[in-house]
């Protein structure tokens, strides 16, 4: 295992004449860790949160590292207020150590020279990286590094729990110095020195990236570190509610917290259905250094990355039993949308390329769901083909707990599916190519407003062939 000091190099310029928003980072008053690795041995012998996908046939490789410093808290001489233009300064000092998870091409040639690194989500308990659940199709095929990073006592906790042997010597005082953590992990990412955690990539932009939990987190890091800090490029929230995370201690922001709009940043606001109301509060209008998008008919956590993040049998899932909710768990396909804000967001940090603008879901009379069509699908928002031609209704919201168990207590997130009938479905499409006419129009017309990827508009219309409609006879 080798160690060395990280220092910071800034971000290399992309070519042509890049809008203010890509400007490159600076250092800023961030602090530079030391960082060891790659980290091997441990009672397990590989990393907490290794990959579920085959990275070496997709040319990646992972390693885990150490970092290690002095990170400071934040703190604010005011109340923090609800327009996200805090004024903050560096608060108690305290030594700490952490890890980084990297997936990075192997082949320098395949690097596009952007680093998503994502605020590992410990709701669970435990450290997970849901947004390279959501998006490593694009992440892999498109050349990204991937550094997920353990910055919160929770996430600390558990990985020693699970292993000490290889996580004893990890440590941190409390959540209130996370914001830093983030900070020089980003800082880390920027040497290219020998030992570097991207071992001679050369990371010309970073993402910081958070869903959930790591949303509040995101959105806390945004208003009150991110001006200062300047190691982030762009950031994508990913579910977050109307109130950002707390600074420290009890120094919490209001509900709801806007994003501050003199960023020079870009900042892409995911929203899933079942995160609109909370959000709600909290919507504003798209600017040029930010966009929001609110996907109709998708959850929280869909069926597929609970599949796919290991619920059903992973090494590293606590519970192999399946979660028994009271209703199929929603089956919308937000990952596809979810691999186009990777690339809107990359596009426009490193091109200056907007993305476009969605429109907002529509919320009922009464203010106590988003407004339903006659199937009960959600109407606004970015429209998935699955809600424009579809043969269920796809909810973010409804389900529930069947049993007692912790992690069937997380139902209320998975929304729901209920399939059509097969005499609404004859009724909807008389035949099969009725049905893939009408899908085919709506992927194409998500593809040309810019919130499908032409990768993904093949997956969609492979599976919407195999799809059982109308229903077979009898």
């Amino acid at each position: 295992m080798t160690a060395f000091m990280a220092t910071g190099a800034g971000s290399a310029s992309a070519a042509g004449a890049p809008a203010a928003s890509s400007k490159s980072a600076t250092p800023g008053a961030v602090a530079s860790p030391t960082v060891s690795g790659p980290v091997t041995g441990g009672t397990h012998g590989f990393p907490f949160t290794s990959s579920a996908v085959d990275l070496r046939s997709h040319g990646y490789a992972e390693r885990e590292y150490f970092f290690s410093g002095t990170a400071h808290t934040f703190t604010s001489d005011q109340p923090l207020s609800g327009d996200g233009r805090w004024q903050v300064r560096k608060g108690s000092p305290a030594p700490y150590k952490s890890r980084m998870v990297v997936r990075a091409p192997i082949d320098p040639k395949k690097f596009n020279g952007t680093v998503v690194v994502e605020w590992l989500n410990v709701t669970a308990g435990r450290d997970i990286d849901v947004d390279w659940n959501y998006g490593h199709n694009q992440l892999l095929r498109d050349g990204f590094a991937y550094v997920g990073v353990t910055a919160q006592i929770v996430g600390l906790n558990a990985l020693t729990a699970w292993d000490p042997e290889r996580y004893g010597s990890l440590t941190s005082p409390s959540d209130d110095y996370s914001y830093d953590i983030f900070s020089q992990a980003g800082q880390a990412l920027r040497s290219t020195g020998p030992g570097s955690p991207l071992r001679g990539l050369r990371a010309r932009h970073l993402l910081a990236d958070g869903e959930s939990q790591s949303a509040g987190r995101m959105t806390t890091y945004v208003n009150a570190v991110a001006p200062s800090a300047k190691v982030y490029d762009g950031y994508l929230i990913h579910s977050n509610g109307a109130a950002g995370a707390a600074l420290s201690g009890t120094l919490r922001p209001p509900a709801p917290t806007f994003l501050r709009t003199d960023l020079p940043r870009p900042v892409l606001n995911f929203e899933t259905e079942t995160d609109v109301l909370g959000h709600l509060p909290a919507r504003q209008p798209d600017d040029r250094f930010h966009r929001l998008w609110e996907v109709a008919g998708t959850a929280h956590v869909d069926d597929d990355i609970l599949v796919f993040m290991g619920y059903q049998g992973h090494r590293q899932t606590p519970q192999s039993v399946d979660p028994a909710c009271t209703s199929q768990r929603n089956t919308a396909p937000q990952s596809y949308v979810f691999d186009t804000a990777f690339a809107a967001l990359r596009n426009w940090v490193v091109s200056g390329k907007l993305p476009p603008t969605a429109p907002r879901m529509q919320i009922n009379a009464e203010g106590t769901d988003v407004a339903r069509d006659g199937f009960g699908n959600g109407l606004g928002g970015i429209r998935l083909p699955q809600l424009e031609v579809p043969t269920a209704t796809l909810s973010g919201v409804g389900n529930t707990a069947a049993d007692a168990s912790p992690i069937s207590a997380f139902c209320r997130l998975f929304g729901k599916t209920v399939p059509f009938d097969a005499a609404t479905l004859a009724k909807l499409y008389p035949t099969h190519s009725a049905y893939m006419r009408a899908f085919t129009a709506a992927t194409r017309k998500l593809v040309a407003q810019g919130f499908l990827l032409p990768a993904d508009e093949r997956a969609f219309l492979f599976d919407a062939e195999q799809a059982p409609v109308p229903a077979p006879a009898g």
